[in-house]
């Protein structure tokens, strides 16, 4: 079994993708961590019933891990590490959505390894070029549900996130990334069903 860190945006879904081409078959979890006072996922500010219907949309089980506000990392690192042993079967892979931030990816590599896991990274390095058809073509539509404050003027909350909007990132005069990797924005996949389903 290997478990998808699943935080409901456009990273985790790209990861997801791309893991099922390698691994069509392997029996695969979905984990997420939100805040448990408010019942949103921090960061991408998508509600916990979102992220539920998501992985009911996908077929898949997911793994809810509640946070408090404010998280120290021991304590997140401690609820997780928790929720992996728990699982009925053993874990292969810890899949993440990360692109190119290599001090996040030796980071994950160096905790979870200290943990017993192998960690995976399907997207890691991929041209922006190979990602964004998978977004257009896939039965979902992908929106900003989160910006940073200096940016606000430039990104907003509700808009598609789509080819169109990456060649309008690349010509503003300040620095953002376009897959908005140091969280300049976040964003929120909808699956066609669930505005069909409310």
């Amino acid at each position: 079994m290997d478990i998808l860190f699943w935080s409901g945006g456009k990273d985790s879904w790209l990861a997801l993708y791309f893991y099922r081409q390698e691994y069509p078959e392997t029996d695969l979890r979905l984990l997420t961590t939100y805040e448990k006072s408010t019942n949103v996922v921090p960061h991408q500010q998508i509600e916990i019933s979102h992220i539920r219907k998501q992985a009911s949309n996908l077929g898949l089980s997911l793994i809810m891990v509640p946070l408090p506000t404010n998280c120290p990392n021991e304590v997140y690192l401690k609820e997780i590490e928790q929720k992996l042993a728990e699982q009925d079967e053993s874990v292969r892979y810890l899949i993440f959505g990360d692109w190119h931030l290599q001090d996040i990816r030796q980071w994950r590599e160096k905790t979870f390894g200290e943990m017993g896991y192998e960690c995976i990274f399907p997207i890691w390095e991929k041209s922006i070029h190979d990602l964004l058809p998978v977004l257009k073509l896939q039965p979902v539509k992908v929106e900003i549900s989160a910006v940073q404050e200096k940016y606000k003027s430039l990104i907003k909350v509700g808009e598609t996130f789509n080819q169109s909007l990456v060649v309008q990132l690349r010509h503003l005069p300040e620095e953002i990334d376009p897959m908005g990797e140091n969280g300049e924005f976040h964003t929120k996949v909808i699956f066609k069903e669930l505005d069909k389903n409310g």
